[in-house]
């Protein structure tokens, strides 16, 4: 069989139809393939286990040379592309992303937490930012709590399909287990970012749309949580630190400064 349209690119693969039925996920690199691959079939299992809106994970297989992922095939546009660029549209769907993700926390999971741990490991190994500053990040990250809910932890609207069943969250490669706040801190981090995905929608350039989402986001949460938001910048300093490695250039440096700047407000 051969891969068909192309559905969605993304920073780590490319998605194509695989059929009528499925679509067959292709990492870029091809040197990582498999470690990302058998990373997200993983938790694509435990997923698949969850009552939680998702696509079915099928199975691993190869195509052309690559070890490649299929998943149930979901109908629909992201919630990134579905957006207008006008006030009702960005404040609704706003909260429906918070919506959804504190559903997604309310999943009961029998795992041990490891997001801390992770954290732990590429602020440790980040190299661009000082001895002192990674004392400081460790030392605030330890006295965080661990938590023990599924955490998406790259739970955005390009992430999340508008299907004639509902919103259908995909691309499950970095799900974690710990604490809520580290996930909706993550997801507040990326929408206020400069950085921005290719093709970006106009609502998304424009920084006021941009502003009033992550705030009616934010907003949304914390209303349905009842959880102090105040604790949403301690988180900052580790989840900032943590995704310096996963960035250049600019953009790079956009999250470095704003690290600084986390360090010395606290």
């Amino acid at each position: 069989m051969k891969i068909g349209q192309l559905l969605g690119v993304g920073n780590t693969a490319s998605v194509y139809e695989w059929g009528k039925s499925k679509v067959i996920k292709i990492f870029h690199d091809y040197k990582s393939a498999m470690y990302e691959v058998t990373k997200e079939a993983k938790n694509a299992k435990i997923i698949n286990k969850l009552n939680i809106r998702a696509p079915r994970f099928s199975k691993i297989m190869e195509y052309e040379g690559k070890t490649c992922l299929i998943y149930e095939k979901v109908e629909g546009p992201t919630m990134l592309n579905y957006i207008e660029t006008k006030k009702y549209s960005v404040s609704y769907y706003a909260k429906l992303l918070a919506q959804i993700h504190f559903e997604i926390h309310q999943v009961k999971i029998d795992i041990s937490s490891n997001l801390k741990t992770e954290l732990s490991k590429n602020i440790t190994n980040t190299e661009v930012i000082t001895e002192s500053e990674r004392k400081i990040v460790l030392r605030i990250l330890e006295t965080l709590p661990e938590g023990k809910v599924l955490c998406h932890y790259d739970f955005h609207p390009g992430n999340i399909i508008l299907s004639p069943n509902g919103p259908i969250i995909i691309d499950w490669l970095n799900a974690l287990v710990g604490h809520q706040l580290a996930d909706v801190t993550r997801t507040y981090m990326m929408i206020n970012s400069n950085a921005l995905p290719p093709n970006a929608p106009t609502w998304l350039i424009e920084r006021k749309y941009r502003d009033l989402f992550g705030k009616e986001y934010l907003d949304e949460y914390f209303n349905l949580s009842g959880i102090d938001r105040i604790t949403l910048d301690e988180w900052l300093v580790p989840i900032f630190a943590s995704r310096i490695s996963e960035l250049k250039g600019k953009d790079q440096l956009e999250i470095i400064n704003n690290l600084k700047s986390a360090i010395k407000n606290q």
